[in-house]
């Protein structure tokens, strides 16, 4: 089954573009935006309290310059992220953090991972937004965002990854020979020039459903206009369970230096927040399991990344 594109929402459009049928929606260039419930879906805005997208984690990383943030913890091998003092994180080159929670919920919670991210404009990094469970053997990767700048084909990304290839070297990809290749969705070409996501901040989100078979990536400018709305192919393996906790981390790795491109001047990700929001299911549902220690601390491990 191919994976599917969903379209249709209704976006604002700049005075002199012609709208074109067959073509996602344009987006505008945005300033860095706080968090905000979609209209008409908050908890104040029904009777029943857990009607509505309710916050479970949101760091707006306003600390002093220089200082890490107090939320996340640096991973064993790489360097620390810090806040710039402008409410922001800077994950530098080769930093890589972990949020010190992670979170174990019911089956049938609705789960949405959001980040306001402006991406490095180099070509020999790459940086990233994802969800990850701390079990090699079954991580259920999410990347909400993904990006290797404009100077590389590749772009910026989404996708998961069932497993990592820690022999690469050998020319076989043992992921996909035991049917657990990663599942990757180019998004490049929904942007314009002048609001890239080198250029503008962005909005980049992953829904999914704890127990369920489906993410849906998006992407919105500030103003809630959208770049791309991507559904991935239904696979059970590639959600979140609640066996385990998922944690988010955000990353900046350096390519192969075989595929470095010289060029740029940001190798910097900047992030100006993160949220994690849920809709908790019905208690009252049977069928509904108790929430696992939710928000445990994990300490770091040496979990391979992708």
């Amino acid at each position: 089954m191919r994976p599917v594109v969903v379209r249709g929402r209704r976006t604002r459009v700049l005075a002199g573009l012609a709208l074109l049928a067959v073509l996602l929606p344009v987006p505008l260039a945005s300033a860095p935006a706080g968090a905000t419930l979609p209209a008409g879906d908050t908890s104040e805005s029904d009777p029943a309290p857990t009607w509505g997208w309710e916050p479970l984690f949101f760091d707006g990383f306003d600390g002093p310059a220089g200082e890490a943030p107090a939320q996340w913890h640096q991973m064993p091998g790489w360097d620390l992220a810090v806040q710039n003092g402008q409410g922001q994180l800077d994950v530098g080159h080769l930093a890589q953090i972990r949020s010190t929670s992670g979170w174990a919920l019911p089956a049938g919670t609705q789960v949405r991972v959001t980040a306001s991210l402006l991406m490095p404009d180099t070509g020999t990094n790459y940086t990233a937004l994802w969800v990850q469970h701390p079990d090699p053997a079954d991580p259920r990767e999410i990347d909400v965002v993904e990006s290797y700048g404009p100077l590389k084909p590749t772009g910026v990304q989404l996708g998961s990854h069932l497993c990592y290839d820690e022999t690469l070297d050998d020319g076989v990809d043992e992921c996909a020979a035991a049917g657990r290749a990663p599942e990757l969705f180019p998004v490049t070409q929904s942007f314009v020039p002048g609001a890239l996501p080198w250029e503008a901040f962005w909005q980049y989100s992953a829904a999914f459903t704890v127990g369920g078979e489906q993410v849906v990536y998006d992407a919105q400018d500030g103003s809630g206009n959208a770049a791309y709305t991507v559904a991935s192919t239904p696979d059970a393996r590639r959600v979140p369970g609640n066996a385990l906790p998922f944690h988010l981390r955000l990353s900046n790795k350096d390519v192969d230096p075989e595929y470095a491109v010289p060029g740029g001047v940001r190798s910097s990700m900047l992030v100006d927040w993160v949220s994690v929001e849920v809709k908790y299911p019905d208690p009252a549902d049977p069928e509904v399991p108790p929430i696992l220690d939710p928000a445990t601390p994990v300490p770091p491990s040496e979990v391979p990344v992708s």
